[in-house]
């Protein structure tokens, strides 16, 4: 059995693919740069885009940024799921993202190595999930990243400890397709489609520590965290390509497709038009336009931690970031996790102006599980999503989902 600190390091991303069950690929790296496509239409308000409702009344409701316990108990680690409005309260073990299609959610529960589904009651079940092509049951390995299509019948989840994305069809009793090596092997493979075959052999295609993971309805963004690059998976040919960044080489340029460098890319949102992901390794926010691929940082500064120990607010450069981790955006704003310091952050994506909006930061203390109207406090903060009135957050040390209103 692994030690906890292993969780620790796997939860914090400084660890390597051995000690989270992972292989290791012979294989050369492969990378296509592929044929950005067509300028998409920005998301329409109330519509739901990776993950999370766009426009909605998020905005201009906030106020106070109330935080309340929407499912789990704090600081209980466990499994249980929640079938009745008597029953006892669903129990997570440290999940780490959160996704929604307006109204269900649907949670990877790292720990438990499990995807739940909470409903509009407050139900939570999880998943039952067989392989597309041999119908067996199928379970994951550590999952980090989760998002959902447009049109909610399709998940799509990292699935870290096996180096693989899986795609799980909800509209057909939860078929999953997997994307990556079927023995978990890692590195950095790219796979077009061969004529006359139509979809792309997505066993051939390998992927180093990916964490996160977000849709635009045509296409699946992957941080590929080994690699430092961001991967691009197309929905309908399942044909693998590297969007930005270089396998193996760590920087914080800017810049178009291959010219541009990150250092360890933790998760990922869009609003249709841009990516935005936060760059876990040089501690800031970068921006990538879809149809050019021209990578820009939004906000946050690389290099050695400021005196300030990243808490810092401020607009562009001026702000500093401790560890973001988990993002989301409702079109407007972009809210950012940053996990180290059990904090929420929120940056509007037209400026880069920051704002700490909840939590109690770290440098005041360890983490807690404080709810309104009390000044609220979170422990290691995750993953977040927005369902268009709402923050919802994978408290991951808490083992709970906050919603902050």
């Amino acid at each position: 059995m692994l030690k906890y600190v292993h969780f620790l390091s796997a939860l914090f991303f400084v660890t390597c693919i051995a000690a989270c069950g992972g292989g290791s690929s012979t294989t050369a790296a492969t990378q296509i740069y592929d044929t950005l496509p067509l300028t998409p239409a920005p998301a329409p308000a109330n519509a739901n885009m990776g993950g999370a409702v766009q426009g909605g009344s998020i905005s201009a409701k906030f106020a106070n940024y109330s935080v309340s316990t929407f499912s789990g108990v704090a600081k209980s680690a466990g499994f249980g799921n929640y079938s009745t409005i008597n029953g006892p309260p669903a129990l997570y073990n440290h999940p780490t993202d959160i996704t929604t299609d307006g109204s269900n959610f649907y949670v990877a529960d790292y720990g438990n190595s499990v995807i739940r589904k909470i409903d509009s009651t407050g139900k939570v079940t999880h998943l039952a999930c067989t392989d597309a092509i041999t119908g067996l049951p199928i379970g994951f390995y550590r999952p980090t990243g989760i998002t959902i299509s447009p049109d909610g019948t399709q998940l799509y989840v990292v699935d870290f400890g096996s180096n693989t994305i899986r795609f799980i069809d909800l509209s057909n009793n939860n078929k999953v397709t997997i994307i990556g090596s079927t023995t978990g092997l890692s590195g950095s493979v790219d796979v077009a489609v061969v004529p006359p075959a139509t979809t792309a052999d997505v066993t051939l295609v390998r992927f180093k520590e990916p964490i996160g993971i977000t849709t635009d309805g045509e296409n699946v963004y992957v941080t590929d965290y080994g690699n430092h690059t961001v991967r691009r998976i197309v929905v309908a040919t399942k044909a693998v390509s590297t969007l930005a960044g270089a396998s193996g080489s760590i920087g914080s340029s800017d810049g178009i497709q291959g010219a541009a460098r990150f250092n360890r890319p933790g998760r990922i949102t869009t609003d249709r038009t841009s990516l935005y992901l936060t760059d876990f390794g040089n501690r800031t926010i970068r921006k990538i336009d879809i149809t050019t691929a021209t990578v820009s940082t939004l906000a946050g500064s690389t290099g050695p931690l400021s005196t300030d120990d990243g808490t810092s607010d401020g607009t562009g450069g001026a702000a500093h970031f401790n560890q973001p981790n988990g993002i989301t955006t409702n079109g407007t704003y972009i809210y950012v996790t940053d996990s180290y310091h059990n904090t929420i952050r929120r940056i509007n994506k037209l400026t880069g102006e920051v704002k700490t909006i909840s939590g109690i930061s770290r440098t005041a203390g360890i983490g807690g599980a404080v709810d309104s109207p009390g000044t609220p406090s979170f422990y290691t903060p995750i993953g977040i999503t927005t369902n268009g009135s709402s923050l919802f957050v994978a408290d991951s040390y808490n083992s709970t989902i906050r919603r902050i209103h």
